[in-house]
C-alpha cells in the first residue's frame, strides 16, 4: 500500500457485503480482502445460493458484488432477482470480460458501479465503499430501479 492510496473509511463491522462469483479463487480473494477491512462478508457461487443468503439475511446485506458472466444465471439477471428479494441492497458488477461481451449479457448502462477483474485490494475496497456511500445517500433506495439495462 502506498501513501497515495486513498484511505478506506473505518468500518465498525456493521456493513455487510455479499460476493457472488462462480470462480472460487476470485470469490475467496474478495471475501478475504473485505473481511480484513472490517466488512461482514457473505459469499455465493451462483444465483440460487445468493438468493438464499439474501433471504436468510433478511435485508441486512447492504451491497451485492456480482460477477456479470456466470453459468446458469448471468449477473444482470441476478441483479433483477436481488431487487425482488432485497430491494434496498445496492449492486456492484464485476467482470474480466471486455465491454462488448458485457453488453451482450445485458449490462448496457454506463452509470453502473463496476469493478474490473483482476482488481487490486484498493480498487475493491474503494468500489465497495463508494457503492455503500450511495446507500447512505439514498434512504429510499427501494424505490429505485436496478443499476442494469432493461430493468
Amino acid at each position: 500500500m502506498t501513501d497515495q492510496t486513498p484511505l478506506i473509511p473505518e468500518l465498525s463491522g456493521s456493513r455487510s457485503v455479499l460476493v457472488v462469483d462462480d470462480a472460487a479463487v476470485v470469490r475467496r480473494l474478495a471475501f478475504r480482502l473485505l473481511a480484513e477491512a472490517g466488512y461482514r462478508v457473505f459469499e455465493a457461487s451462483g444465483a440460487a445460493e445468493a438468493l438464499e443468503v439474501l433471504r436468510v439475511a433478511q435485508g441486512h446485506v447492504e451491497l451485492v458484488l456480482i460477477d456479470v458472466v456466470m453459468p446458469e444465471v448471468n449477473g444482470v439477471d441476478l441483479a433483477r432477482m436481488v431487487r425482488e428479494v432485497s430491494p434496498a441492497a445496492r449492486v456492484v458488477f464485476m467482470s474480466a470480460f471486455p465491454a462488448e461481451v458485457l453488453v451482450r449479457k445485458g449490462l448496457r448502462d454506463p452509470q453502473v458501479r463496476f469493478l474490473a477483474k483482476p482488481f487490486t485490494r484498493e480498487e475493491l475496497l474503494r468500489t465497495v465503499a463508494r457503492g455503500l456511500e450511495r446507500v447512505a445517500a439514498e434512504p429510499d433506495a427501494s424505490s429505485r430501479t436496478p443499476d442494469c439495462a432493461d430493468a
